[in-house]
C-alpha cells in the first residue's frame, strides 16, 4: 500500500490562485478538499508499522509562499522541521532531501513564463495557519488521479 505521512489544509485564497496561475500554466490542480501538508512520503509498505503515537506540537503549522519544484509542481511552503524529525525518529525512516509542502498543481506547460515568474513574486508572501491535525493516509492511483484516505490519526 502506497502510504503517506500529511495534515489537511483548507484556505480560502485557493480559488484567487488557481484563478492567477490557471491563465499561464496548464496542470493538473490538485482538488480543494485534496489539500494537504506532506510532512513525509513513506510509498509502499505496511501500515500497521506506523501506528505508533508521534509527540505533536501545540501549535498552528505555518505555511509561507509559494514556489515550485522545476517549473513542474506548484506548491507552498512549509517549515517542519520538528515533525519530520520526529517521524523519521519514530519510525527509523532515512532522513532525505524531501521538502514538506502543499501540491497545489502538477505543471504540465507553463504558456507565458514571464508572467508565471511574476505571479510566483505575487504570492511569495501568502501566509497561513493551519491546526496541527497529522495522519497516516493511503494514496490508491487511479487513470482519473489520486485518491487519499486518512487510515490513522497521530
Amino acid at each position: 500500500m502506497r502510504l503517506f505521512i500529511a495534515t489537511p489544509v483548507k484556505f480560502n485564497l485557493y480559488q484567487a490562485l488557481k484563478n492567477d496561475f490557471s491563465k499561464v500554466v496548464e496542470g493538473k490542480w490538485v482538488e480543494g478538499w485534496n489539500l494537504h501538508i506532506t510532512h513525509k512520503f513513506i510509498g509502499k509498505d505496511n501500515p500497521s508499522k506506523f501506528k505508533k503515537p508521534l509527540l505533536i506540537p501545540n501549535e498552528k503549522i505555518k505555511i509561507k509562499g509559494v514556489s515550485t519544484f522545476d517549473d513542474r509542481v506548484l506548491f507552498l511552503k512549509a517549515d517542519l522541521k520538528e515533525i519530520t524529525s520526529e517521524i523519521s525518529k519514530v519510525f527509523n525512516l532515512k532522513s532525505s532531501k524531501f521538502t514538506p509542502h502543499v501540491t497545489l498543481c502538477r505543471i504540465k506547460k507553463i504558456k507565458d513564463k514571464e508572467k508565471f515568474y511574476n505571479l510566483l513574486k505575487k504570492w511569495q508572501n501568502i501566509e497561513l495557519e493551519v491546526d496541527y491535525e497529522v495522519y497516516l493516509y493511503k494514496s490508491i492511483l487511479t487513470q482519473k488521479g489520486p485518491i487519499y484516505e486518512k487510515i490513522y490519526k497521530y
